[in-house]
């Protein structure tokens, strides 16, 4: 069964125990998973399939996340107009240490929301499903 694109999440961290746990908790909501432990890998696997939500790490080694939320909303596809679309208005929660400033890329980098860690299972589950509503 091929899951549609509003169930697919793709969870960005450097931290693989993280991921592991993101993955486990967001599968358990019926959401399929696929991790991505820096920004480039991330960039391959939105381009080659892109998902529903990004869950997405700022402090990435190499890429990190603000160059790929920049690059995702700058995206430019002249071949397909509806990939660029779809690829440029993609929901993404940051997920961070720290909570300073994340309100401001709200209105810059127009993401759906932020969790702090140790993130909450309650919290990003609500973030998720308030995102991929307004996104549907």
């Amino acid at each position: 069964m091929v899951e549609s694109a509003a169930k697919r999440i793709l969870v960005v961290d450097d931290e693989p125990a993280l991921c592991e746990v993101l993955k486990a908790r967001l599968e358990t909501f019926g959401y399929a998973v696929s991790v991505a432990h820096d920004g480039s890998e991330a960039w391959e696997k939105i381009l080659s399939d892109a998902p529903g939500l990004v869950l997405l790490d700022i402090q990435l080694p190499g890429e990190d996340g603000f160059s790929l939320l920049r690059k995702l909303r700058s995206y430019h596809d002249p071949q397909n107009a509806d990939r660029e679309d779809r690829i440029r208005e993609l929901p993404v929660i940051v997920i961070t240490g720290r909570g300073e400033g994340m309100k401001d890329l709200f209105e810059q980098e127009k993401i759906s929301g932020y969790v702090t860690k140790p993130i909450d299972s309650a919290l990003i589950k609500k973030l998720i499903e308030e995102a991929l509503r307004k996104s549907g």
